[in-house]
């Protein structure tokens, strides 16, 4: 158990934060109590309650600042290609925070909860924002998707990737591949970003 000390309350929250965040790694959602989480972060039981409220609440906690580093990482690569927001680049992304089980765990498991009925995420919008702009700068004076159609294609990308990873073993094997095989992988990802990109042109009318 950590040692207590005083700490203003901004240092309690974040200190708990982290400590629910790994221990969560560790022992996967349904494994940790937030008695465990007070102990490792050696405050008080009541006060992972007050900052809070509910242990399904302070896993959507830290599931909302894995997502926000996920989404900053998808911004970086953007930038790393001079702005333009190439679907193969944040699938790129996508796919390879995926490939961390106790992410994909911790994803599974805030969305199945009883009491998770999702939540306002200004992050992801800012970062719809940043996909509008790079096409607009790659296009200057051309037609460009509407809001609507790059909301779509980011819905659909996200919810692609996240099925594969939920699911993409069985339905291979079930196809009779070998879901160990990385080559199936790799060519999903590569026909999801083509599906993607030719989405995001057709509504601009460019070829």
């Amino acid at each position: 158990m950590a040692p207590r000390r005083r700490r203003s309350p901004e240092e309690s929250r974040a200190e708990l934060l982290a400590a629910a965040a790994e221990l969560i790694r560790e022992r996967g959602p349904d494994n940790v109590s937030l008695r465990q989480i007070a102990e490792a972060a050696g405050v008080a039981h009541g006060l992972v309650s007050h900052y809070f409220g509910t242990y399904a609440a302070l896993v959507r906690e830290v599931l909302r600042v894995e997502n926000d580093r996920i989404e900053e990482r998808v911004r970086d690569r953007i930038r790393a290609e001079n702005g333009v927001p190439l679907a193969a680049g944040i699938m790129d992304v996508v796919f390879e925070t995926l490939a961390d089980e106790r992410y994909l765990r911790l994803f599974v498991w805030a969305e199945m909860h009883t009491d998770y009925r999702g939540a306002a995420r200004p992050e992801l919008v800012e970062l719809i924002d940043t996909i509008e702009a790079g096409i607009r700068a790659a296009l200057p004076g051309r037609p460009v998707p509407g809001r609507s159609r790059i909301e779509a294609v980011v819905l659909v990308g996200l919810s692609a990737a996240y099925g594969f990873a939920i699911g993409g073993r069985s339905w291979l094997a079930g196809m009779g591949h070998d879901p160990d095989d990385p080559v199936h992988e790799a060519e999903f990802r590569v026909q999801l970003a083509r599906m993607l990109g030719a989405h995001m042109v057709e509504e601009s009318g460019l070829e």
